[in-house]
C-alpha cells in the first residue's frame, strides 16, 4: 500500500499487517465546499462508520449521530454534560461535568469528514485508525519510541474512544491509544480482545520505520 506525503510515496506494509481483520481506516477532515458526495448516514455513529470502513465501505459525513461525537469532532460547541449526567456513568453532576469538558476535541475548521479504507485513499489523510490485539498495539508504541525513547502518554476516560482517543488526540499528539468505550464497543462490535489506536498522518512514516527496526515479539 502506498500513500503520499510532500509528493513522495511511502510504503507501510508493517503497519498494515498488524491488523488481523480488515484494513486500517483513514479519516480526513475536508475543508472543500465543492464536493457533493456528502451523505447524512443518520442511523450510524462515527464509530460504526469507522468499523464498517474497516471492511470496505466509505463515508462522507457532516455530523455524528452521537452527542458526544458531535462535540469531540468539533461539530458543535456544547459539552455533552446532560447526556453524561443521565447515563449513570458518573457519581454526580460535578463528575459528569468534569468528564464532559475534559474530552479531547477537533479544533480545525472543516466542511465534512471522509472515512475510507487505506486502500482507497489517494492523498494525505489526517488520522489512521487501527484495531489491534494488545501485542500489536505494543509494537506500535515501541516503534514510536524507537528513535528517541519517548513514552506514549495514554490519557483516556474510557469514553469517546474512537472519535476522541483515536481521532482527536492523534491530530495534536501524534498517537492515541484507547481501551475502547461503552458506546463504541456496544454499537460497532469490535472484539473484546482488540484495542483501537490512532496515528496522526505525520507520524506514519516514523512508525513504519520503527516497526522495521524493532524486533518482533515472537519469532
Amino acid at each position: 500500500m502506498k500513500t503520499s506525503t510532500n509528493g513522495q510515496d511511502i510504503k507501510i506494509p508493517n503497519i498494515m499487517k498488524l491488523m488481523d481483520d480488515g484494513e486500517p481506516i483513514c479519516v480526513t477532515f475536508i475543508d472543500s465546499k465543492t464536493d457533493n458526495q456528502v451523505s447524512e448516514n443518520k442511523q450510524l455513529l462515527f464509530c460504526e462508520m469507522v468499523q464498517r470502513t474497516r471492511h470496505g465501505e466509505t463515508f462522507n459525513v457532516e455530523k455524528d449521530r452521537c452527542p458526544v461525537g458531535n462535540f469531540v469532532l468539533g461539530i458543535n460547541d456544547k459539552p455533552p454534560f446532560e447526556y453524561y449526567l443521565k447515563s449513570g456513568r458518573y457519581k454526580d453532576r460535578d463528575a459528569a461535568y468534569n468528564a464532559s469538558v475534559s474530552l479531547p476535541r477537533i479544533k480545525k475548521t472543516y466542511n465534512y469528514i471522509r472515512i475510507e479504507p487505506l486502500s482507497r485513499n489517494k492523498k494525505q489523510f489526517d488520522v489512521l485508525i487501527l484495531f489491534l490485539k494488545p501485542e500489536s498495539a505494543m509494537r506500535i508504541i515501541q516503534a514510536f519510541s524507537y528513535q528517541e525513547g519517548k513514552q506514549v502518554n495514554i490519557n483516556t476516560l474510557g469514553a469517546a474512544s474512537v472519535c476522541g482517543d483515536c481521532t482527536a488526540v492523534p491530530i495534536s499528539d501524534s498517537i492515541g491509544v484507547s481501551f475502547g468505550c461503552k458506546g463504541s464497543r456496544k454499537h460497532s462490535n469490535y472484539r473484546n480482545t482488540e484495542i483501537p489506536l490512532g496515528i496522526g498522518f505525520e507520524m506514519i512514516e516514523r512508525i513504519e520505520k520503527g516497526l522495521e527496526k524493532t524486533p518482533n515479539t515472537r519469532n
